[in-house]
């Protein structure tokens, strides 16, 4: 009789040390998203218009003095922060930069910043009397959620095990 052979098990992949993978692909490819949208939509405003055109058409919606062309220039502030943090931490993580182990943080944490600074701006600007205790409190839950994740974001990019070990250049 002929024997069967013997049933191998099946290997467990494991990362090598400094792959990209585990939450710090999570956090890569999200800034991936991040950067990209922004970018088709300009690429697609320019198909659409023209070079000109397109800045022509940037330019007149962000200025003048009216309030709501304050509200929008107030509230694209956060936005290009994000994606400055975006953009830098996807070119870092491609050139495995140790720099992304303190900028990256340090971004993200100056558009928590930014962006309460624009929400408690925003909500001064559209309260016909004022804003009040209560306007600014009724911010806070978001505001202090962004900080926990800037808090989380931090710690992980400078004591996570596979930043330290990924970003060696």
């Amino acid at each position: 009789m002929t024997a069967l052979p013997p049933v191998q098990k099946p290997r467990r992949r494991t990362a090598e040390e400094g792959a990209l993978g585990g939450l710090l692909a999570v956090i890569f490819w999200a800034a991936c998203g991040i950067t990209a949208v922004p970018l088709a939509g300009m690429f697609t405003l320019i198909s659409a218009m023209g070079t000109q055109g397109a800045f022509s058409a940037i330019a007149d919606s962000v200025s003048g003095s009216a309030l709501s062309t304050q509200v929008l220039r107030l509230g694209l502030l956060p936005q290009a922060m994000l994606f400055l943090w975006a953009a830098s931490f996807v070119v870092f993580t491609i050139l495995k930069s140790r720099h992304a182990l303190q900028v990256a943080p340090g971004l993200f944490m100056a558009w928590v910043a930014v962006t309460a600074f624009c929400q408690f701006s925003i909500r001064s600007m559209i309260t016909p009397d004022g804003a009040t205790l209560m306007d600014f409190t009724a911010l806070l839950p978001g505001i202090l959620a962004q900080v926990v994740g800037a808090a989380a974001f931090t710690a992980y990019m400078r004591q996570g095990h596979r930043p330290r070990f990924y970003f060696v250049r």
